[in-house]
């Protein structure tokens, strides 16, 4: 297996993170990576550009994570985001899709109608369920 400083960045499995604002992404990619790589506030839209994390995982190799804006970001800077968001996704070996527990009110439509439409050229995709310690007990 190839050492992390061996292995260029193109020829790293790529995992992006994926999901709206706010959904635990950035401090997602904080906890896998032990330290704070991302800037995480209660404010919706904090992450503007993809923010790269390089590191070794063991059994897979080295790897590049990426957090990304959230793909309900709005306005006119939402739009430049979105892209940003995109072209990260096409790049993508893995994507992760970071959804909250309380999503599953509306089926998480909005998340499988974005992904749907990447659907050709999409990354096998794992869904991870966060904030489920701000759910009632019984929800779950």
């Amino acid at each position: 297996m190839s050492s992390l400083q061996d292995t260029p960045r193109s020829d790293r499995i790529h995992i992006v993170l994926v999901g709206r604002r706010n959904a635990g992404k950035s401090s997602l990619i904080n906890a896998l990576t032990g330290h704070r790589t991302a800037i995480v506030s209660d404010v919706a839209g904090t992450t503007t550009d993809p923010v790269y994390k390089s590191m070794e995982i063991h059994g897979l190799g080295p790897c590049v994570l990426v957090d990304t804006a959230g793909f309900d970001d709005e306005g006119g800077l939402g739009a430049l985001r979105l892209e940003k968001t995109a072209d990260a996704l096409d790049k993508a070996d893995i994507a992760v899709l970071v959804v909250t527990a309380d999503g599953a009110v509306d089926d998480f439509a909005f998340e499988r109608r974005w992904l749907g439409e990447r659907r050709d050229r999409a990354a096998p995709c794992l869904v991870a369920l966060n904030k489920t310690d701000l759910l009632d007990s019984a929800a779950l």
